[in-house]
């Protein structure tokens, strides 16, 4: 696919938009007035106090993110309880909520609620197709949320919420570079024209002559945002989203390079490239004061082009094989969403959602020259089409929660939603073990069910619990990933239990939380090893993971510290990957026992602050036998900024003791099946220390001040207060 800006379908497409925009907050009980209200989005789709929330939600707001200036997602929600995302360069990454560090389809990423991608097209990395330079306010669902949100958000669900347009204009331009060849140029623009506000936020990234061979990218997103009160009733609200990555793709290390030369790539060709389209649009129209209807539409556009590392297979001392994977999709999508207030104590959300994305995908086989001197692969050729197929992804839904409030501070929640999920299949070569199966067609359907309860148990104490099932389709490239017959394969199930306590003083200076979780997973899907060199996915898996996530925050004169962290246990059930491996109660790899996450600022005034913050990531296992472990890491990175009038100067020293570490560490066998595979332990190195210096203006609006503490009511659309 071509590399060049494809923004004619774009503006096509908003030519013919329509819009979308949220409901108020409901009131809150009495008991709860007093004391400042944190208000969350995602547990109900609608703006809900977090008390009256039955779900492990965790709101990175917008004082956040500005005191951390991120470059990637992970640097603010890796602060959230038991969230923690890898940094695998120019943002691409994998995460852990709930379950191990893994490329597995168990979260789904929202913006403004809406998947960013259709189901059965999960990518591990696809937080690089959300513009951060947009956000108002990050959220995470922790645990299952297929109840309202459908497939995939098993381990969690993370939602990017657009920021509104302001009431009067504003304008902030920043820049930031690092020493490392890093520089980032962003810009934020708003205003409200009567009854229209329009808001225009992007960033542009480039890395050139890192510390890591082989790892030059440049990014672009741009988000649109338009707000239209049509009349005192109807609103409508369109947020159209571009974002393109172009990066090379260094790959992890064997572990006497990791040891001795950690920036050294032996990938000379290899890259990523993605252009991810959206345009959103909803009507909302409040027809009573106890009623709400949206009508959402959106539209995706998305292609995927790649030579990636992770395809790359030594063959011999000068050669090796590879493939080329080229994936673009189509989306169309409704959605009519209701609430109704029946009484003054029970509130009914109930809709149904429609979905359809052709998909066309192709890969190629590669012959790779490879230098055995140097250990780096130095060009390839194109020998042979491996898969060439489309799919087409359709799915409906109907989902309906239900909300009552028999006792003042009590609330009781049950829900449950009902999706079917068809794959219709063509394969345009002909069938064989390699190429795939014959064409054909695939049907799935589940209802995920979920109940819970939240009390005020005092007027600083807030209790919940919480019971949820969450679910996975199989992907397109496991049901699709070529063998002569399509496997017979049927969605993976999880249930999970989970109970929790949140406490804060009236003013919010002090505050904790805890949650302990149990989810069980069954009917996962496994490569299970037929004979050597030849496999198939299977519904034979179980695991289990057990957890406590823990968080504090506290501000105490002119300082303000943050504590949060996870301790989990993830293990396998049942799990037998061939007639003779049994890994049935093997701790699963990729799993840290202990996440931790501290930070101690200093706020010497109201315009200036210094922090320091610790991270902690627990020893874990590399394979799935247990015979090779991890020990973990820590980390230190040090921010400051100061801002006077409408000046603001940031910097930032990441890894500040200059740790050697892994993002993600791994053991595995390799090979293309042309020879034995090889046991073989993989690193992906991280960053050494690296500093970072920025400059913003703001023209307009009041910047928040240094604390982080969050103080204000925000509203679900955005509205920034």
């Amino acid at each position: 696919m071509s590399k060049h800006f494809r923004l004619a379908p774009l503006a096509a497409a908003m030519a013919c938009a329509c819009a979308h925009a949220e409901e108020p907050v409901i009131t809150p009980p009495a008991t709860q007035v007093a004391q400042v209200e944190r208000i969350v989005v995602s547990g109900s789709r609608e703006a809900t106090s977090l008390r009256a929330t039955p779900a492990a939600v965790e709101r990175i707001d917008e004082a956040m993110l500005d005191a951390r200036r991120p470059t990637f997602i992970g640097q603010v929600l890796n602060t959230a309880p038991g969230v923690y995302i890898t940094d695998l360069g120019n943002e691409q990454h994998n995460t852990s909520i709930r379950q191990p560090l893994s490329y597995q389809a168990v979260y789904l990423y929202l913006e403004d609620g809406l998947p960013i991608r259709p189901v059965g097209l999960f990518n591990h990395n696809a937080l690089y197709e959300l513009n951060l330079a947009s956000a108002s306010a990050i959220e995470v669902i922790k645990g299952p949320a297929s109840s309202l949100y459908g497939a995939n958000s098993v381990g969690g669900a993370i939602n990017l919420l657009t920021a509104a347009p302001s009431e009067a204009p504003e304008l902030q331009l920043g820049i930031q570079r690092s020493n490392d060849g890093y520089t980032r140029a962003e810009f934020d623009a708003s205003n409200n024209f009567g009854a229209h506000g329009l808001r225009a936020s992007g960033y542009v990234g480039t890395q050139r002559d890192g510390w890591q061979a082989h790892s030059d990218a440049d990014k672009r997103s741009l988000s649109l945002r338009w707000d239209w009160q049509i009349a005192s009733q109807l609103r409508l609200k369109t947020v159209a989203s571009y974002n393109y990555l172009d990066t090379d793709m260094p790959g992890s290390l064997n572990a006497s390079d990791y040891a001795s030369r950690p920036a050294f790539s032996p990938n000379t060709f290899t890259f990523r490239n993605v252009e991810a389209m959206r345009l959103s649009s909803a009507l909302e129209s409040r027809w009573r004061a106890e009623s709400l209807s949206t009508l959402t539409a959106w539209w995706r556009d998305n292609a995927t082009d790649q030579l990636p590392n992770y395809l790359i297979f030594d063959t011999g001392a000068s050669t090796a094989s590879g493939r080329t994977t080229d994936q673009h999709f189509r989306s169309l999508g409704v959605d009519l969403r209701h609430r109704e207030d029946v009484a003054r104590t029970l509130r009914l959300i109930g809709g149904v959602s429609l979905d359809h994305s052709p998909v066309d995908a192709r890969e190629d086989n590669l012959a790779i020259t490879r230098d055995p001197a140097s250990g780096r692969y130095t060009g390839y050729r194109v020998v042979s089409a491996r898969r060439d197929y489309d799919v087409t992804v359709h799915s409906a839904a109907a989902y309906l929660q239900g909300e009552w409030r028999p006792l003042r501070g009590f609330t009781l929640t049950a829900g449950a939603r009902h999706d079917d999920i068809g794959y219709d299949y063509t394969n345009h070569l002909t069938p064989s073990a390699t190429t795939g199966a014959a064409s054909g067609s695939r049907d799935y359907s589940h209802t995920s069910p979920s109940i819970g309860a939240a009390w005020d148990a005092t007027r600083t104490l807030n209790l919940y619990t919480r019971y949820s099932q969450g679910f996975t389709p199989p992907e397109v490239s496991s049901q699709y990933g070529g063998a002569l017959a399509t496997p017979d394969l049927r969605p993976a199930v999880f249930d999970n239990i989970e109970a929790g306590a949140r406490w804060a003083r009236p003013d919010h200076r002090l505050s904790a939380e805890l949650t302990v979780y149990r989810l069980a997973g069954s009917d996962e899907i496994l490569s299970y090893t037929i004979r050597p060199g030849v496999s198939e996915p299977r519904n034979a898996g179980s695991t289990r993971h057990v957890g406590v996530e823990f968080g504090s925050q506290a501000r105490l004169g002119s300082f303000e510290a943050m504590f949060s962290g996870a301790w989990a246990k993830h293990r396998y059930g049942d799990y037998r990957p061939s007639s003779t491996l049994d890994f049935s109660g093997k701790d699963m790899p990729g799993a840290p026992r202990l996440l931790a996450n501290a930070e101690l600022a200093w706020l010497p005034g109201a315009h200036a602050r210094i922090a320091l913050e610790g991270q902690h990531v627990g020893a874990y296992w590399m394979d799935n036998a247990n015979t090779v472990r991890y020990d973990g890491h820590s980390l230190a990175h040090l921010r400051a900024s100061w801002r006077e009038g409408g000046w603001e100067i940031f910097g930032r020293i990441a890894n500040l003791f200059d740790a050697r570490y892994a993002e993600i560490a791994a053991s595995s066998y390799t090979g293309s099946g042309l020879r034995a595979p090889d046991k073989q332990d993989t690193y992906t190195p991280g960053a050494p220390r690296t500093f970072f210096i920025g400059l913003r203006y703001h023209f307009g609006g009041t910047p928040p001040d240094a604390s982080t503490t969050e103080t204000a009511q925000t509203h679900n659309d955005g509205v920034r207060s």
